[in-house]
């Protein structure tokens, strides 16, 4: 691959990972609300079932 090709396609190669990083960052916030969403939720039934 001529040189020049590899130097174009920097900026792009930077967006790239900047998006995916970007991704991954989203991901791992739904990742953690969905964890402490369900740890409320098995606190609730925990409780429901205290109270039953």
């Amino acid at each position: 691959m001529p040189l020049h090709l590899i130097a174009g396609s920097g900026w792009q190669l930077f967006a790239i990972v900047v998006f995916a990083l970007a991704l991954l960052f989203v991901f791992f916030l739904i990742i953690r609300q969905n964890r402490k969403d369900f740890e409320e939720i098995e606190a609730w039934l925990a409780e429901e079932r205290l109270n039953s």
